[in-house]
């Protein structure tokens, strides 16, 4: 490969690294509502799926206008409020000292991290014109038939995390980061 091909390649890879850091701060911000963070994946997800298989430029209108469209179902905003009030009780009665908590804390833990797998593989799947119920109940058996990409995508999680730590900076585009390795882990299977 020449010097010239390598200098014409560098702005389309650019291009990309670009329009997916913009996706992933578009989700970031759009998350911070906490109950919108079905519908900013789901946006997400649909945004960096259109760039991969039609190459289209992600744009913040529509962007927009996909979260408009996931947040008219309520279950898309109900379920991650759901997640958020049981994750926050039980994690207050395992600090509350209840009686067991040794034992239901990793257990907790544990449940918490499927929901947020699960969530994740949701928004992945999400299309405009999807109920949220049928992508979240279709979400759920996909978390344990293909648990390769669930280990996958948990791996995703744990990344994400220990980077969030490490370098606070990140954080900003690091919820876009997860969404696309759940794209990106969605695609590679056989057409459904």
């Amino acid at each position: 490969m020449s010097a010239a091909t390598d200098r014409r390649d560098a702005p389309a890879s650019l291009q990309l690294f670009a329009e997916v850091l913009l996706v992933g701060v578009l989700v970031c911000v759009a998350c911070l509502p906490l109950v919108t963070v079905l519908a900013a994946g789901g946006a997400g997800a649909t945004c960096i799926r259109e760039l991969v298989e039609a190459d289209r430029t992600p744009r913040l209108r529509r962007f927009v206008s996909l979260m408009g469209t996931a947040l008219r179902d309520p279950v898309g905003w109900l379920a991650p409020l759901a997640l958020l009030v049981v994750g926050t009780l039980d994690t207050v009665a395992v600090l509350g000292g209840v009686p067991g908590a040794t034992l239901l804390g990793p257990v907790i833990g544990l449940a918490v991290v499927l929901g947020v797998i699960c969530g994740v593989r949701s928004a992945a799947r999400w299309r405009p014109g999807i109920a949220w119920r049928d992508v979240l109940a279709d979400a759920g058996p996909a978390v344990l038939r293909d648990w390769p990409g669930s280990v996958l995508l948990a791996g995703a999680l744990v990344v994400v995390v220990v980077v969030g730590v490490q370098v606070p900076a990140f954080v900003v585009i690091l919820p876009g980061l997860l969404v696309m390795a759940a794209v990106a882990i969605e695609h590679r299977l056989p057409t459904r």
